[in-house]
């Protein structure tokens, strides 16, 4: 028996030395997610997992550090499991909507948008969760997505130019100025000789300047009087270039604390920071960063991004005016781009009005994704709305900025150069941009041709979704069109009937002059009618749109009207698509601007002499008079002066 209880003995000791070896394994890489380095971390976690596999703590810890390094495919690998050992998510219960996030940030947004339903689903008896929210907000942004590119142009599929000033770090573009181009940089103190040491404590954040296109030439900024141990980044000059505003950072122990700084040039052409002037100091942030300084109606405004308490979460975006003595007034939380996660890097164009943001929130392609907002004419910014592609992608897209034809941004998408893993770090990119003179602009805008109303927009029979009886459809307007019109040559050939008649001759005759004057004509009406949409929302207007729908006789009446509806859907989705999704932002709930009111008629509105006869088709489907039913009427326009 002495035997036994020695083996067990033993057994029990190599157990809790186990555990010893495994808890201290676990406090280091803890230690090291809390400084960043996430590359340690996660070779410490490796080696912790090798002794617990199955630990769901475990496995959560490290998705958490993949996902925090950006490696996407690996984060979404260790979320998975952690959610495949708790699958009721009573443990962690943002492990699915996690994974689907990672799945998101890889481009897989089909894979992406079937968990996102699935989160969706699992968190609606109560609708105020976190996790339901970002769900719904998710499965919207992965449908938009999917839509987006399913018709995409040479120039949205283009790749970025990698600027000169790349490297194995992380680069993040701030300004062009005179030929120099400024930057912030995360470059080690020392360097190891493997590289991969990408988030060590011995990176710290500087700001550079390069001449442009010339590499392997940048400079630090040699800044003096600068706190011990601060990192300083983000920088936005004076319309006069004598001195900046830079965000200076002091490390904390669970987050750094930033606050904006002066640093003003020197007679000897040295920088010199401003310790004494506090900027932002009621705010109540404890992070506040990211300044752009810019010139609006002979005003001098700062835009920046701070974690104030009364803001609406996470990171917001303010504004500011510089008054006379030097003071910012009271800064003003721009409600309508800012939401409950981060909105970041903010960028006035003067030229076009536009604010330029970044956000993990809005709808969009990745992770934080490119947006603007139009200053409209009533002072007010509109809602964000996308950039679109090439500039936005699965991955993180911001700091965007414009310097004449060219647009410069900072991303860690595939592409960028990298020392661990191909997303691990952003690089500065550029690419041509379609930036109009803000006089051009107006020219434009007041010449915007007026059509008259009704718009009708003219169906193939019992489309879209033939045999259906949904009231929405996934198709939009102009995808119908296209459908349509390919059909065009059977329709003529429905009606004619192979017959030579001087009778039959006319009835093709006439159902192709309807084609060219009514159905083409239809798709150009709507082009202008969606420019005089725009112009109004550009105003700042509340705009709503009545929409009629009729159908041919041929099916029963309750058929109809789900046709009709169907129709009227693929107008709002034409809607919702087109011109890049810049509709979309103000189709929103919450912010909606742009407003579609339904009349569908179904048969009750239809010509009662068109034949209704299933074996007549000629005349109850090929037919000019039964073709002339099957359509959608834009019949008023109604704008006023938005609510703020």
């Amino acid at each position: 028996m002495s035997r036994l209880y020695l083996v067990i003995f033993l057994i029990c000791c190599q157990a809790l030395w186990g555990q010893k070896q495994l808890a201290k394994i676990v406090e280091h890489a803890d230690q090291q997610v809390l400084q960043q380095d996430y590359i340690e971390a996660i070779d410490y976690y490796q080696q912790a997992l090798q002794m617990a596999p199955t630990s769901v703590h475990l496995l959560w810890k490290m998705a958490q550090a993949q996902q925090a390094a950006k490696d996407y495919k690996n984060a979404a690998y260790y979320f998975l499991k952690t959610y495949e050992l708790d699958p009721n998510q009573e443990v962690y219960n943002e492990a699915q909507l996690n994974y689907a996030l990672m799945l998101k940030q890889q481009g897989l947004y089909k894979e992406a948008l079937a968990q996102f339903k699935e989160v969706k689903q699992f968190f609606s008896e109560d609708k105020t969760q976190i996790q339901y929210k970002k769900a719904t907000q998710e499965v919207s942004a992965c449908s938009w997505v999917l839509k987006q590119l399913k018709e995409q142009t040479q120039d949205e599929k283009a790749a970025l130019q990698p600027h000169s000033i790349n490297t194995i770090d992380a680069e993040f573009g701030h300004a062009l100025l005179n030929d120099t181009i400024y930057f912030s940089s995360l470059k080690a103190d020392s360097v190891a000789d493997d590289r991969n040491e990408i988030f060590a404590k011995t990176y710290k954040l500087r700001l550079y300047a390069a001449k442009h296109n010339q590499k392997d030439l940048s400079q630090e900024l040699n800044i003096s009087g600068l706190p011990v141990n601060a990192t300083v980044g983000n920088i936005s000059f004076n319309n006069e270039q004598t001195a900046f505003l830079c965000s200076v950072c002091q490390e904390g122990s669970t987050q750094n604390s930033c606050q904006l700084k002066w640093v003003s040039k020197q007679a000897d052409q040295t920088w010199m920071l401003d310790s004494q002037t506090e900027i932002m100091a009621a705010s109540g942030s404890s992070y506040i960063s990211m300044p752009n300084l810019t010139q609006l109606n002979e005003k001098t405004l700062l835009f920046f991004c701070a974690n104030s308490p009364n803001g609406k979460g996470g990171l917001d975006i303010y504004q500011a005016e510089l008054q006379e003595n030097g003071a910012f007034a009271a800064p003003q939380n721009i409600q309508i781009i800012n939401s409950t996660e981060n909105e970041i890097s903010p960028w006035f164009d003067p030229q076009t009005k536009r604010l330029y943001f970044s956000s993990t929130w809005h709808i969009g392609f990745g992770g934080f994704d490119i947006f603007y907002s139009q200053l409209q004419e009533n002072g007010q910014f509109g809602p964000p709305i996308n950039l679109g592609k090439p500039f936005n992608s699965p991955a993180n897209d911001n700091y965007f900025f414009c310097v004449a034809d060219t647009a410069y941004l900072s991303s860690n998408r595939e592409g960028s150069l990298y020392a661990s893993h191909p997303t691990c770090c952003s690089d500065v990119f550029y690419h041509y941009f379609d930036r109009p003179n803000e006089k051009v602009k107006k020219q434009t805008t007041d010449s915007v041709l007026i059509v008259k109303l009704p718009v009708a927009l003219y169906f193939e029979n019992d489309c879209p979704d033939p045999k259906s009886k949904a009231e929405q459809t996934n198709l939009n307007y102009e995808e119908t069109f296209v459908q349509y019109k390919k059909q065009f040559p059977n329709y003529l050939n429905g009606v004619q009937q192979n017959r030579d008649s001087i009778e039959a001759k006319k009835l093709k005759d006439d159902l192709q002059l309807f084609f060219d004057q009514e159905v083409e004509k239809g798709m150009q009406d709507l082009a202008i009618f969606r420019a005089q949409v725009w112009n109004e929302l550009a105003k700042g207007n509340q705009v709503s749109i009545m929409v009629q729908g009729f159908a041919s006789p041929l099916a029963k009446s309750d058929y109809n009207v789900h046709l009709t509806k169907r129709r009227i859907d693929s107008i709002k989705n034409y809607f919702e698509e087109v011109d890049g999704g810049k509709f979309a932002a103000y189709m929103q709930e919450g912010q909606q601007r742009l407003v579609f009111v339904e009349v569908p008629m179904g048969e009750y509105k239809a010509n009662k002499s068109v034949s209704d006869n299933f074996y007549d088709q000629r005349n109850s489907v090929f037919s000019t008079a039964a073709s002339r039913e099957r359509r959608i009427e834009i019949i008023e326009l109604r704008s006023q002066a938005a609510k703020n």
